[in-house]
């Protein structure tokens, strides 16, 4: 099956993927393939520059570990190995991911045969994958990491969480700010846990903190959370009778918004700057953002950023915020979104998947002359 006829298979079947990748056409996959490897036509025939040819070495099988919390991950990374041709093993959660099993028996017979699922671990599928790709939390990541053969490519994607950082304009960006929080119920490594609010904004983080618990009121509205486990629903209990107990005694420190008589949303304001890990679906926390010093202020917790959204968005503001080392940054009400193109983690999509080798481009002979002439 040429790469050609795979991207079509693809596009036709676009509709599967979209609720997790975003839509597609053909001509996005082929542009994403020229954008990681210089030529559209990589994957099927050696491409030559500066006197050289490079031959892309596709690996024959990728086994993929994805984790309970979200589909997005299994589908994401089921793609990237679908557009190489790779054969592509997918070890699911002990209690399966029903939203992307339903998905597969729909793929046409060519990309259908290119896909395995298991609940469990078969021994051999960590020993002969050539590339391994984990997502999961850092311990089941080192593990793994660990347990591969030396020769395994592996991919590693750990904890992350997202946030946002509002510079202006308040209102609307309290809108926007719901969408990122609520999507998804905060399931995924770009949700959003923290807001922060820049000195320079018009409002204060207390008074932006009650716009977005009205947002996150609305949203349930229209958007109504997952039903949560017992224990989901104590995780958010818990901390909101921390958070109250804090709020009576220093309330210059910590205020709290609920929803009242559910667990449907939670917004806690703090005057720490450090960034929180919310215990997700719908709980946020909106902070002050530091002047000075950002990695100290921040915290720990940065080492796990994936993405920081602004409002409103500026190029210089965003060029400023690299010094975190981010994987992301874009417009507020976005995070969930990201294009195809997308460096998670800080690895290139598909390149990072491959191998190059590379050689001296074949030249013609020079003629030999006859004898007598000069």
């Amino acid at each position: 099956m040429t790469t050609p006829e795979r991207l079509t298979d693809l596009a036709n079947h676009s509709e599967l993927f979209a609720p997790w990748t975003g839509a597609f056409t053909k001509n996005d996959l082929e542009d994403l393939i020229n954008t990681e490897f210089g030529s559209p036509s990589a994957l099927d025939q050696p491409v030559s520059k500066d006197e050289k040819t490079f031959h892309l070495e596709v690996p024959k099988t990728i086994l993929h570990i994805v984790s309970a919390n979200t589909p997005h991950a299994a589908f994401q990374s089921l793609l990237r190995g679908l557009v190489l041709g790779s054969h592509n093993r997918i070890k699911l959660p002990s209690a399966g991911l029903p939203t992307f099993e339903a998905i597969l028996p729909a793929l046409p017979p060519s990309l259908n045969a290119l896909v395995e699922t298991s609940r469990d671990l078969p021994p051999d599928w960590l020993t002969t994958a050539e590339v391994l790709v984990i997502f999961g939390n850092d311990d089941t990541v080192r593990t793994l990491t660990e347990q591969a053969p030396a020769t395994t490519r592996v991919i590693g994607h750990g904890q992350r969480l997202s946030i946002a950082l509002v510079l202006d304009d308040p209102e609307t960006a309290a809108t926007l700010a719901a969408t990122d929080v609520c999507s998804f119920d905060q399931r995924g490594c770009l949700s959003v846990h923290d807001v922060y609010v820049h000195p320079d904004c018009p409002a204060s983080p207390e008074t932006f903190a009650a716009l977005l618990a009205e947002a996150m009121a609305k949203d349930v509205l229209t958007s109504p959370p997952s039903p949560l486990t017992p224990s989901e629903a104590g995780a958010i209990t818990t901390l909101r009778e921390t958070a109250r107990f804090i709020s009576a005694s220093l309330p210059e420190q910590c205020q709290l918004w609920e929803s009242p008589d559910s667990t449907a949303w939670t917004v806690i304001h703090e005057s720490h700057p450090a960034i929180k890990v919310s215990c997700l679906n719908r709980v946020a926390y909106v902070k002050p953002w530091p002047s000075h010093d950002l990695h100290t202020s921040l915290g720990k917790e940065l080492q796990h950023l994936a993405c920081i959204a602004l409002h409103p968005f500026s190029d210089s503001f965003a060029n400023s915020l690299s010094i975190l080392n981010p994987s992301r940054i874009c417009p507020l009400g976005q995070t969930q979104h990201p294009p195809l193109t997308w460096h998670q983690d800080n690895h290139p999509p598909l390149a990072s998947l491959t191998t190059w080798h590379d050689q001296p481009a074949l030249r013609s002979s020079p003629r030999r002359m006859g004898p007598g002439h000069h």
